[in-house]
């Protein structure tokens, strides 16, 4: 709307240069290629980055969980057991909570720019690792 407005407040004035079009199409393409550049090398990485962080999150806690729970009921005072099952309840709550999203960020990491360049210059090759046995 704002590109109609603008060409139309314009296309009447007689003191246009004849190669106005061109400097359009020519600030164009550079925000284009600008855009495009700053898509694939500065902000291609955000989704997986946040999934690995979240799984790196999410073992610790578990592992927190799982000494906590053995220490529960390892524990001679059902006080004291039932502080740590109550701990290991909110960790298990924290989990849950960062679990949620990961199916999003998991989708968002698969659309990234960086995947698909991979996949360009991976083409040929099937996988990372040739597992054939040479004799």
């Amino acid at each position: 709307m704002i590109n109609a407005i603008f060409f139309s407040t314009i296309v009447n004035q007689t003191n246009l240069p004849s190669t106005f079009i061109f400097v359009l199409l020519e600030t164009f393409a550079i925000g284009l290629a600008v855009s495009l550049v700053v898509s694939l090398l500065v902000f291609p990485l955000f989704a997986t980055i946040d999934f690995e962080n979240r799984v790196n999150y999410c073992l610790t806690n578990l592992q927190q969980m799982q000494t906590i729970a053995i220490q529960a009921f390892l524990c001679q005072d059902p006080i004291g057991a039932r502080v740590s099952l109550a701990r290991v309840t909110t960790i298990e709550q924290m989990v849950h909570a960062t679990m949620d999203l990961m199916p999003t960020r998991l989708l968002e990491a698969s659309m990234e720019p960086s995947r698909y360049l991979q996949r360009i210059f991976n083409r040929k090759r099937r996988h990372l690792i040739d597992l054939t046995i040479k004799g």
